[in-house]
């Protein structure tokens, strides 16, 4: 024999949601569960495109130590006065640990490329600015090494922005998980 379903709130299994709360409390559950699995990926992602950052700019102080180094162990090479030369080959040896650091966290040589550009292009612009006698308020040889630091975080950051999906979840993490396991 079946059972009379017309009685609000009840239902052949038992008590359900009130046909005048439309199910608000069955979905409220929902809800609140979505949105701390939302928080938590948000979290996630951010920390995750923090953590590239920071180990990126570990790797390119790494990179600094080695120049410097380089640099007291056998003096200026030709042309060093020059700050494109001097610039250029800070941006050099500060790109190939970061590179060397992504490749190891798995990620495409594209995105080592990209990375490098945003890194060495907005670094050259203000010595190219100073190098050519541009006056600029502000800007001297003297600002140039704070300027420019701050110019190549700056293209880092924008960089890792536009392509925010690349940078802050754990896809390239996972793949090179995988390719350690299969190998």
């Amino acid at each position: 024999m079946e059972r009379n379903t017309d009685t609000p709130g009840t239902g052949t299994d038992g008590p359900t949601a009130s046909p005048a709360t439309g199910g608000a409390a069955e979905l409220a559950g929902t809800a609140s569960l979505e949105t701390g699995g939302r928080l938590r990926d948000s979290f996630l992602s951010g920390w995750r495109f923090t953590r590239h950052l920071l180990e990126m700019i570990v790797a390119m102080m790494l990179g600094m130590g080695l120049l410097g180094l380089a640099l007291a162990v056998m003096g200026e090479p030709p042309g060093y006065a020059s700050l494109f030369v001097r610039y250029g080959l800070m941006g050099a040896f500060m790109a190939a640990p970061m590179v060397g650091w992504m490749r190891f966290r798995n990620h495409s040589w594209r995105d080592c490329g990209e990375m490098t550009a945003a890194m060495v292009v907005p670094m050259l612009a203000p010595v190219a600015l100073v190098q050519l006698g541009v006056a600029v308020p502000g800007l001297s040889e003297g600002s140039l090494m704070m300027l420019s630091h701050a110019a190549m975080i700056a293209g880092m950051v924008a960089l890792m922005l536009y392509r925010f999906d690349r940078y802050a979840h754990a896809d390239h993490e996972r793949r090179a998980h995988e390719g350690r396991r299969t190998s």
